[in-house]
């Protein structure tokens, strides 16, 4: 498949290095950091701002963590494979790494800027896509599916796949960010890992993930991905996170409806790659590799229909 090839990234490391030595090093390599648009307990995203040699300046993210602020796990066990896995990746619809510098406690992970926010808010703002919308951004031109689908060709799992992990590059493209949960899914004897840790959102975990078993993270992004589809559907979640044991019960009875004012609008097709997705039993959910062939993405004459004649806009809920 195209893009299914390992990158090579140098990481800049370097030590003994504080203060206005930090942003003058930044600044030798182009760099500027600006205001700050997302925190979280240990990192920061910032817009910045790199200058090329020909006078170009470009608008661009940067992600700064600080070890100091983080814990003993996440330092010497997240943070080591996210640098592994985001300079080893690059594709249209993955939020492009651009450079990587560890100085001393800080790491600046400098990258595309999405500008026009997350998933999340999008259907916050808009409502429930229509149908040829989700689907345009689900698989059309290499979008959500084909970069789930070159991750796993490369045998790395994202892990929190959730509508805001999603970025709007612009109103028909989506990139997905946030690899601080991502690992590898093979040793480097080449046997395939299953993972044990709770990582991700309650509200997008697989029924193994609740259970606390061993499980397949490939199969973990499949299920995360069935919830973003019913979301971009509906604009509602698939499940309710407030009551763990309950939603597990759910899950696992395959009870999910869709809501009624969205019932007779959704395709049957749409709403079979969503069940299938949700499918409880690993050794019957999709894999993202089937849902690359699957009839509802790959319908082109139904999507050219929804675009001539669209579903109403829904109000907003």
């Amino acid at each position: 498949m195209p893009f299914a090839t390992l990158t090579s990234m140098n990481v800049v490391k370097l030590q003994g290095v504080f203060g206005d030595q930090v942003l003058n090093i930044l600044q030798k390599r182009g760099y500027r950091l600006g205001k700050t648009i997302g925190e979280g307990s240990y990192c920061k995203v910032k817009v910045a701002y790199k200058a090329y040699e020909n006078g170009l300046i470009r608008k661009i993210a940067c992600k700064t963590i600080d070890r100091k602020q983080a814990s003993k796990d996440f330092v010497t066990k997240f943070l080591p494979r996210e640098i592994s896995i985001l300079k080893s990746i690059r594709h249209p619809h993955i939020v492009t790494i651009l450079d990587i510098l560890d100085i001393d406690e800080q790491v600046y992970i400098f990258m595309d800027i999405c500008e026009k926010g997350d998933l999340l808010d999008y259907i916050r703002n808009k409502g429930p896509l229509p149908e040829f919308k989700a689907k345009h951004l689900f698989k059309d031109i290499d979008n959500l599916v084909s970069a789930t689908d070159y991750l796993h060709s490369l045998d790395i799992s994202h892990r929190d796949l959730k509508c805001e992990n999603i970025l709007l590059a612009s109103k028909d493209c989506v990139k997905i960010a946030d690899f601080g949960f991502a690992r590898w899914c093979r040793d480097e004897n080449g046997r395939r890992i299953l993972s044990e840790t709770f990582c991700g959102s309650a509200a997008y975990a697989a029924p193994e993930i609740l259970q606390g078993v061993p499980y397949n993270p490939k199969m973990y992004d499949a299920w995360s991905l069935g919830c973003v589809l019913f979301i971009m559907l509906t604009a509602t979640m698939p499940f309710d996170d407030t009551n763990i044991k309950q939603m597990l019960k759910v899950q696992t009875s395959k009870k999910l409806s869709f809501p009624c004012r969205y019932e007779s609008s959704i395709s049957n097709s749409a709403k079979k790659l969503v069940m299938h997705l949700l499918e409880p039993d690993i050794t019957k959910r999709a894999t993202i590799s089937q849902v690359t062939r699957n009839s509802w993405l790959r319908d082109i004459e139904y999507t050219n229909a929804l675009l001539k004649n669209p579903r109403p806009n829904s109000s907003k809920h």
